[in-house]
């Protein structure tokens, strides 16, 4: 399939939903507390490489319908630029210096502290049926506690004695056979041969220790690191990947809520396009690599960034055990972008059964990425940093009845912000010690005076944290033991590669920033709430 034809496709599969959510003359907007709630979470994916976004290469169709009929936010961020503290802090609404949650390791259930609530413990005091489907927190082993609140759980890791239901994944019988894949991991025989085989020692390694443990973390180190650098074709049918079999049960578990009447909370995790960058082959043929430009902020370009701020020149998932030539960072970008495609196809078959099963009019959709991603900038590659690349996020709510639907906001937010949005519409906010602001008030006006500035961290070493604050202006780093200070002008230098920290034309600059770092995030609340 080009180019072409999937817009047209995709086109005529959801043409229907073109106006679900926007206002209507003759329809009075509901409570949101009677609404459900369908939340979709995708991994790895950087605001720019969405159409909607202003990408004028990704082919996102069915983002950019929600876009067009919700409010699309465009300076939104998250609090940590890694997937554990990341998920932790917009799952609890509470920020990685209260949760403790800083790395991948760090065991949420141990370290968040007293009266934190999360989403499935809040969605269950509701009333709400809940339903967690795919990736939602980073690990089950490190949030047992809050899965087991969910009522039901699909396609993805399940606690221990998990007291709710989980079907699996169940085709119709009369459905016709998916195409068996191609092969397992890699087309090339050889790595198909290497990449089996440390699969094989992983998971022998991983029989003899508990899931958690270091032993168990580093057993997948060897086939991670591999594995990590491929991009292209799959070798598989869309419903053969787990994210293909997420959106299908979804949309089916839409039709189960629509014949019960059940008011429902359902949580949507996608782990495309996390690495390795390999989707079904008709996205990836959507992308011709000799087409896709270079990235645009070359690492011969920066001055003055601290080492610390590039990840001293390390790359991790991808390019960390070969050359990044123009040819393999050309195929990778474009790897990356079909990932895109197949998951946005993957959201659209979940939108279309919203509005198939009549649940459009009567239902939130919140969708958002845990972080972003490198592709390239500064030489950097996947996340982990505080570059926009890795901490700006793509964020559309839609609200149905908002006044502001179609809009897109420039105010700035944050993942920390979502969690007190649904627990304002539930009336459960007193009592829960949010750290984040409701986002109830920008749906309505999105370019409504709002918050002076946005945090973020980043976790480079067990003892060595970034921390930064963005303004509508500017961004200001500091990382920890003095390595390193950043400022970038993002209205002049939108790719960060001119650091003004140590500039005397700027030292008033960085002296605000640095005083706006130190404050936090109350001293920068809208001034009602502050």
């Amino acid at each position: 399939m080009n180019r072409r034809e999937f817009l047209k496709v995709s086109a005529g599969l959801a043409g229907s939903a073109l106006t679900l959510g926007l206002p209507s003359g003759c329809r009075t907007p509901r409570n949101p507390s009677d609404m459900n709630i369908l939340m979709m979470i995708v991994e790895d994916t950087t605001a720019g490489a969405l159409g909607c976004y202003g990408n004028p290469i990704a082919l996102t169709p069915a983002l950019d319908r929600l876009a067009a009929s919700g409010v699309q936010f465009d300076r939104a961020y998250c609090q940590a630029s890694g997937c554990n503290a990341s998920r932790t802090s917009l799952l609890t609404g509470l920020r990685p210096d209260t949760t403790g949650v800083y790395g991948n390791r760090d065991p949420m259930d141990e370290l968040l502290p007293p009266g934190a609530r999360t989403l499935p413990e809040l969605v269950a005091a509701s009333g709400n049926f809940g339903a967690g489907l795919g990736k939602i927190f980073h690990h089950a082993f490190m949030a047992e506690r809050p899965l087991r609140a969910f009522d039901r759980l699909e396609l993805g890791e399940l606690p221990d004695e998990y007291p709710g239901v989980s079907t699996g994944y169940q085709r119709d019988p009369d459905a016709p056979p998916i195409p068996a894949p191609r092969f397992r991991y890699s087309a090339d025989p050889d790595l198909e041969r290497e990449l089996s085989a440390l699969m094989e020692e992983r998971q022998r390694v991983r029989e003899k220790f508990p899931p958690g443990s270091r032993e168990w973390m580093a057993a997948s180190i060897p086939f991670r690191s591999l594995q990590s650098e491929l991009v292209g074709d799959s070798g598989k049918a869309d419903e053969a990947e787990i994210d293909g079999q997420r959106a299908r049960m979804a949309a089916r578990m839409l039709g189960e809520f629509a014949q019960s009447g059940q008011q429902f909370c359902m949580a949507v995790g996608f782990t495309t396009p996390h690495v390795p960058l390999v989707a079904p082959r008709e996205y990836i043929d959507l992308y011709d690599p000799n087409e896709i430009p270079l990235p645009e902020a070359r690492p011969e370009n920066d001055q003055g960034i601290p080492p610390v701020a590039l990840r001293f020149g390390r790359n991790f998932d991808l390019f960390h055990r070969v050359e990044p030539t123009p040819q393999r960072i050309r195929a990778a970008i474009a790897a990356y972008y079909g990932c895109v495609s197949f998951v946005d196809a993957q959201v659209g078959l979940v939108l279309d059964a919203l509005d198939r099963e009549g649940l459009a009019d009567d239902t939130i959709v919140i969708f958002f990425a845990d972080h972003g991603f490198h592709l390239g900038e500064h030489g950097l590659w996947s996340k982990v940093t505080l570059f926009d690349q890795s901490i700006r996020v793509p964020l559309i709510v839609r609200l149905p009845g908002a006044s502001g639907n179609g809009s897109r906001s420039p105010r700035l937010v944050e993942l920390v912000d979502v969690l007190p949005t649904l627990a304002n519409w539930w009336g459960q906010q007193s009592g829960v010690p949010f750290e984040g602001t409701s986002l109830a008030p920008l749906l309505e006006d999105p370019a409504r005076p709002w918050k002076q500035a946005a945090y973020s961290m980043c976790k480079m070493k067990p003892q060595l944290l970034g921390r930064s604050v963005h303004t509508p202006r500017y961004r200001y780093a500091e990382w920890d033991a003095g390595t390193g200070v950043e400022l970038y002008d993002l209205e002049h230098d939108p790719w960060e590669q001119r650091n003004l920290a140590l500039d005397p034309r700027h030292r008033d600059v960085a002296i605000e920033h640095a005083r706006l770092l130190r404050a936090g995030w109350r001293a920068a609340l809208p001034h009602q709430q502050a």
